[in-house]
């Protein structure tokens, strides 16, 4: 059994590193288009559930690019927030209020956060959220800390969480452990997936 687990936990780690590298090695103009026709699929699924709150990401390690559509999201009074990763304690992420023009800073992982904030969002109605990979029964496999998920088990009630990802980060079948909380949605530039029973 616990070698089954320990393969199963080296194919995901081989899995995140092709991906990452697949995602990274993604030609600019074919980058481009997928960002905009992501950015006008959220666009159109925003214009349907109309959150007050929204937690979004800044890009990292190749991952969809979401900033143009976060100055769009400003102009519809929506208000936004980014997570910060907690300096000492392991595992903690918090999202923070994030008004426009707040200086940023990059934290130990190389990751964009805002700086000289303290203000918690209190509730948050819709997360977009980064991934490395997704099946399509909706299981996401982030960078393997767990920061999401431990974060949606505190929120009640808890936002939909809308993945965003290209294509390419597609896989057949994913594992999904007891705590890994599964997407509501789905974002990629073909469109918008839902998997909300």
């Amino acid at each position: 059994m616990s070698l089954h687990m320990n393969s199963l936990a080296i194919n995901i780690s081989q899995l995140r590193q092709q991906i990452r590298a697949k995602r990274r090695q993604l030609p600019a103009t074919q980058r481009d288009l997928a960002n905009e026709n992501i950015g006008q699929h959220v666009k159109i699924l925003l214009q349907h559930s109309k959150p007050a709150s929204i937690g979004v990401y800044l890009p990292f390690d190749g991952e969809p690019d979401l900033r143009p559509l976060l100055e769009w999201l400003r102009q519809q009074q929506i208000n936004l927030a980014l997570p910060i990763i907690d300096p000492i304690e392991i595992g903690l992420m918090q999202f923070y209020v994030w008004p426009a023009k707040t200086d940023l800073h990059t934290n130990r992982f190389g990751i964009e956060e805002p700086q000289n904030t303290t203000v918690l969002c209190g509730k948050i109605d819709l997360v977009l959220a980064p991934l490395v990979a997704f099946s399509n029964d909706g299981t996401r496999v982030g960078m393997g800390s767990g920061y999401y998920d431990r974060w949606l088990a505190t929120q009640s009630p808890r936002p939909l969480l809308v993945g965003i990802a290209y294509e390419l980060q597609r896989v057949e079948n994913l594992p999904r452990k007891q705590w890994d909380i599964p997407m509501d949605m789905l974002i990629t530039e073909k469109g918008q997936f839902s998997f909300s029973e």
